[in-house]
């Protein structure tokens, strides 16, 4: 846990100060909660974006895939984040070098 706390320092040092809003069920009620963006930093945060960021670098997905260990390309695809303009930007520059 050290890690995770240690995580939101560098986080709130880099300024992603963000206020963002949470909502989930408790009890049947309907709970909204206000966080800033640096404190729901966790270690599988650092891994997603870092293996989303890797991605959108252009690294194939099966080296990344090496790196978090999924094993099938559909559910690593699913864990990246990737928007569809991303996706469609990233298909145009494919276009643009042929």
């Amino acid at each position: 846990q050290p890690f995770n706390r240690d995580l939101k320092i560098v986080g709130e040092l880099a300024g992603i100060d963000t206020v963002i809003e949470t909502c989930y069920v408790k009890g049947g009620d309907k709970v909204i909660e206000s966080h800033k963006k640096f404190q729901k930093i966790t270690t599988h945060t650092a891994r997603r974006s870092f293996a989303t960021n890797l991605y959108k670098l252009g690294v194939p997905s099966y080296d990344i895939m090496q790196i978090t260990g999924h094993k099938a390309e559909k559910s690593f695809l699913r864990y990246i984040k990737i928007t569809k303009n991303e996706s469609a930007k990233r298909i145009q520059t494919i276009f643009d070098k042929t």
